[in-house]
């Protein structure tokens, strides 16, 4: 250290010294607590409050039966709800969702002039198979349909479109991509 700080130290008062070495392990305390224990001891108290919990859970067998039969009914609704059983194939899965496209444009007043499929892309999870439709009606059908698309199965979707007047009046023509979305299928 220097001299000058040393004999300014040395002229302080010992309660004034004492005060600042207090104030001093206060600041350090701190810092560690914060930056140090905090976080370990956080993440300590989760892993023993998981732990506690798991222990918990497995001791009981028919609780785990339990679960595991309330999965099971959870998983066989949403199979039903999104209509993809495992034993029905994509191409199935694909015409009968054709089929329901054409339903819903016939119900919201729109004409549908042609369905041709997209090629299938990977998003994420799942497998993107898609369907190019070209349709006409009134703006405000096109728009109903569009809705009631998205709202027959939780597992479609607009992806995309283009929309021009049509040459009647009070018409639009619109070119229409639809996403249908199935899980990717697990290799072992």
């Amino acid at each position: 250290m220097n001299a000058a700080l040393i004999r300014k130290a040395a002229a302080l008062p010992a309660r004034q010294l004492h005060l600042m070495g207090a104030g001093l392990l206060l600041i350090v305390a701190a810092a560690l607590w914060l930056y140090a224990l905090r976080a370990p001891l956080a993440a300590l108290r989760a892993v023993r409050a998981e732990q506690a919990q798991l222990e918990l859970l497995g001791s009981d067998p028919r609780l785990l039966a339990a679960q595991l039969a309330v999965l099971g009914t959870d998983n066989d609704a949403l199979v039903k709800r999104l209509g993809a059983t495992p034993a029905q194939p994509p191409a199935q899965l694909l015409v009968r969702l054709v089929g329901e496209l054409g339903a819903l444009a016939q119900a919201q007043g729109v004409t549908l002039h042609g369905v041709s499929p997209a090629p299938d892309e990977m998003v994420l999870a799942f497998t993107q198979a898609g369907f190019d439709a070209d349709v006409s009606g009134p703006y405000a059908n096109l728009l109903a349909w569009m809705s009631a698309i998205e709202r027959a199965q939780p597992n479609l979707a607009i992806a995309g479109f283009e929309m021009r007047p049509a040459e009647t009046p009070g018409q639009v023509v619109m070119k229409i991509r639809i996403a249908a979305f199935r899980p990717q299928e697990s290799t072992p």
